[in-house]
């Protein structure tokens, strides 16, 4: 039974969030473009010849990162379970393929599974769009026998989308930046799914109507904002920041619903009743959604990572590698490892791993395989490391605090990770090593070149596939633009036979 107390304060709580979206949203004005058109109209007036030569160079890596992940994402028991689960869905013999496994689903299920194994490991590029996009893109371009420039310009176009969504909607980099805290409410890349689904339908080449239907429906389909609640929780569980798998499915389902002539809200993205609202992402900024679209491109901004774990923890793996490559401290005699970083709120109890996302989400635990020369790439979750003694006795000569300037510097350059890692050795030496930028950041000397990208490719490649085909994997992925068929490219992402 509910106690009637209770059950008071919990509406007050309700009503006092619904009153702070309506305020902090920023008033639609009667002549505001509609945000619905804009984006279906970029997308539908989109073509491939029109794309800058950097774009479509940029969309191959950024397939090529994600897919390579993927296959990866087996070694994960989030990734084996997702795609169990597609596979039981049906498909066998024909329908889409699930990465790194020898079974097919129909295009909605092997969305999903896709999704959750692109992120299973964390290890996909910033912001953490590609697992929300391409997944449904892949399905419905193998269904569809799709060239490799009609995906590529679904990629270029819908990752534009999902990230001026994700600026028009999320105050995360705000809040980290003035507070060192994460919002209330706010979700992580959630409003993919409309940018997803609106690139479904280009591929599936639907007119304008049907593609403001699929947008419409993937909005009312989105995930609620639950990022902050997951972050509060420990063990950390599989779902993470927020549900991929299930809005790459809906992604799918709301662009072959909206082909077959189901109706959504045609203009979900507007009006004071629309997504900027029922979302509860407490805020909406359409100017920043459609300002300047299509004369800069968002996908050119990509942080690939080369750790697989939270990006939070990145510059202080950087700081702590540099020194263990110039200095080679041996691990039993340090006494101390001591890390300054960005405030870090994902995880509130980083000192103990009890799963793999876990690990991804522990700076003890990520910095002790640093000090121990263990790769930070798709193996560095095994289980069998977490009860490593070597591990845990360096997770406990680790401190970890915010730096003092951090925070500060965020502010005025929103990229920068500030980070230093001072390691104290048992005979008195010290080693130091400050960083503005974790690997990976669009900054001079910090941007992950092709042969590091297509480097760490091959390796995820190599866990689930044969060499040979692997090589052929990444030959077709390298280039993408020449396909004739993704089914053709698919093909080489799962095992022989399949």
């Amino acid at each position: 039974m509910i106690d009637r107390r209770e059950f008071l304060g919990s509406a007050t709580v309700a009503a006092s969030l619904a009153a702070s979206v309506r305020a902090s949203a920023r008033p639609v004005a009667a002549d505001a473009p509609s945000v619905t058109a804009g984006l279906v109209d970029f997308a539908l007036k989109s073509r491939f010849e029109d794309l800058p030569a950097d774009v479509v160079h940029e969309s191959r890596r950024y397939v090529l990162d994600a897919l390579g992940c993927g296959v990866a994402g087996h070694l994960t028991a989030k990734g084996r379970l997702a795609a169990a689960h597609a596979a039981a869905m049906g498909g066998r013999g024909q329908g889409s393929r699930i990465l790194g496994s020898a079974a097919r689903s129909d295009p909605a299920h092997a969305a999903f599974a896709n999704g959750e194994l692109i992120n299973a490991l964390d290890y996909d590029a910033i912001p953490h769009v590609p697992p929300f996009l391409l997944p449904p893109l892949l399905a419905i371009a193998e269904r569809e026998r799709s060239s490799g420039r009609e995906l590529i310009r679904a990629v270029a176009v819908g990752t534009e989308i999902a990230l001026r969504l994700e600026r028009g909607t999320s105050k995360m980099a705000a809040s980290v930046a003035a507070t060192g805290k994460t919002p209330a409410v706010f979700g992580i890349c959630n409003a993919s799914i409309v940018a997803a689904a609106v690139g479904c339908a280009m591929l599936l080449k639907l007119d304008a109507v049907r593609t403001a239907n699929a947008l419409g429906l993937a909005a009312y389909f989105c995930a609620v904002p639950s990022s902050h609640a997951w972050e509060t929780r420990a063990p950390k569980s599989m779902v993470k920041y927020s549900p991929v798998g299930i809005s790459c499915q809906n992604a799918v389902t709301a662009a072959l619903l909206a082909a077959s002539g189901y109706t959504g809200d045609p203009v979900a993205l507007d009006g004071p009743a629309g997504f900027p609202l029922f979302f509860g992402g407490l805020q909406w900024d359409d100017a920043a959604v459609l300002a300047g679209l299509g004369e800069r491109w968002a996908i050119l901004g990509t942080q690939y990572k080369p750790h697989a774990c939270c990006r939070f923890t990145h510059a202080e793996v950087d700081c702590l590698q540099a020194i263990v490559a110039e200095h080679a401290p041996k691990p039993d005699e340090i006494g101390r490892i001591h890390s300054l970083g960005i405030p870090f709120v994902a995880n509130p109890d980083m000192t103990v791993v009890r799963t793999q996302e876990d690990a991804q989400f522990s700076t003890h635990y990520v910095l002790a395989l640093a000090a121990l020369g263990i790769p930070l790439d798709a193996r560095c979750q095994d289980p069998a490391l977490f009860t490593d003694p070597r591990i845990a006795s360096l997770m406990a000569r680790t401190v970890r605090d915010v730096h003092p300037e951090a925070l500060a510097v965020k502010r005025s350059d929103p990229a920068s990770y500030l980070a230093r890692v001072e390691v104290s050795m048992k005979d008195g030496r010290s080693f130091v090593r400050e960083t503005r930028y974790p690997r990976g950041t669009i900054k001079p000397g910090f941007t992950i070149p092709d042969a590091e990208l297509i480097a760490k490719c091959r390796a995820n490649l190599a866990t689930a596939l044969p060499g040979s085909r692997a090589a052929r994997a990444l030959d077709l992925l390298t280039t993408l633009d020449t396909a004739t068929d993704i089914g053709a490219v698919m093909a080489q992402l799962t095992p022989r036979g399949s």
